[in-house]
């Protein structure tokens, strides 16, 4: 099943595929095998850049990153504020190096919103405001769900796409608009240049299968020892405060070790919210005409695509 077409602009810029999809579907799996021997991963996912949090974002084994090399993973603390912006200069640093050992960057990942910030060359967003982000941070406190609220008002298309919990990427819009008086949707969309040549490949498949498999890898995750792995977070001193603790599974867990919901309870909370959030991704990736959609069993026309792409 293939719909859309290659993004391909200009013949001199640098090549690079990217592998999008919802939760689940199985892009690490899928990149690793088409990457290997011919380029380096990228990871493009707003959790797996957290040290200590293994379980709950699936992060690949030994044995695949031994057989691939990846850049993004653990490169930061559970109370860092990681931003797109963040990403993009990582990115391109690793781009850099990927290329330089003559490989293809295969960037890989569900976060649309960190690719769209390194696909385009936009004016750059304002620096962050700590003083700001504290005043947004204590409103919240005081009355939760009013950010949310206000990114309504200012730019409804960014609150649309973003979670009333997704606290950490609501404050920075709305750091954005009173710093700039501009919508922050405008610093992800239209108007940018592209920077690479881009191959999309998009993985998706029936949504009953789909829910299925997702409800399997969340009793899987928990299985393995996800709600320890929390646990351990939590007595490390890493509480709900912190951005990485607003992941899937891991803000479910800190209220049950908080005492505010059953063991039950739990698990259906998280297993609802990741195949909601699996709909969200889907809603972003299908906006983007450019993405070519394959079902994950493709695996040889993917690998033949790619190879068409990296060799012309």
């Amino acid at each position: 099943m293939v719909t859309g077409s290659p993004v391909a602009l200009m013949s001199d810029k640098q090549k690079l595929v990217y592998i999008c999809g919802p939760t689940g579907v199985g892009k690490s799996e899928l990149a690793a095998s088409v990457a290997d021997g011919i380029g380096e991963i990228i990871s493009v996912d707003s959790m797996q850049v957290y040290r200590g949090l293994d379980l709950g974002t699936a992060k690949p084994g030994k044995a695949t990153l031994q057989r691939v090399p990846h850049h993004l993973l653990n490169i930061v603390a559970p109370d860092h504020r990681f931003s797109a912006g963040e990403f993009r200069r990582r990115a391109l640093s690793a781009i850099a190096e990927i290329r330089s050992r003559g490989a293809v960057p295969f960037l890989v990942g569900g976060t649309g919103l960190y690719f769209k910030a390194l696909e385009y060359r936009f004016s750059d967003a304002p620096e962050a405001d700590e003083s700001l982000r504290e005043r947004l941070y204590r409103e919240e406190e005081r009355c939760r769900g009013v950010l949310h609220e206000k990114l309504v008002e200012v730019d409804p298309e960014t609150a649309r796409r973003l979670h009333p919990n997704d606290l950490v990427r609501i404050v920075r819009a709305l750091e954005i608009h009173e710093l700039s008086g501009k919508p922050p949707f405008e610093y992800l969309t239209g108007g940018g240049e592209q920077r690479f040549h881009i191959l999309k490949i998009g993985l998706t498949m029936n949504r009953e299968a789909l829910s299925q498999k997702l409800e399997q890898r969340c009793m899987h995750m928990v299985g393995a020892g996800l709600a320890a792995e929390v646990h351990d977070l939590f007595y490390h001193g890493y509480d709900e405060r912190c951005p990485s603790m607003k992941g899937l599974g891991y803000s479910h867990f800190m209220q049950y070790f908080k005492g505010c919901l059953s063991y039950g309870e739990t698990l259906r909370l998280f297993i609802r919210d990741t195949k909601r959030y699996a709909k969200r991704q889907m809603t972003w990736f299908r906006r983007d005409r450019g993405v070519c959609w394959y079902n994950p069993d493709e695996r040889g026309k993917i690998y033949a695509t790619i190879l068409d792409f990296t060799h012309t």
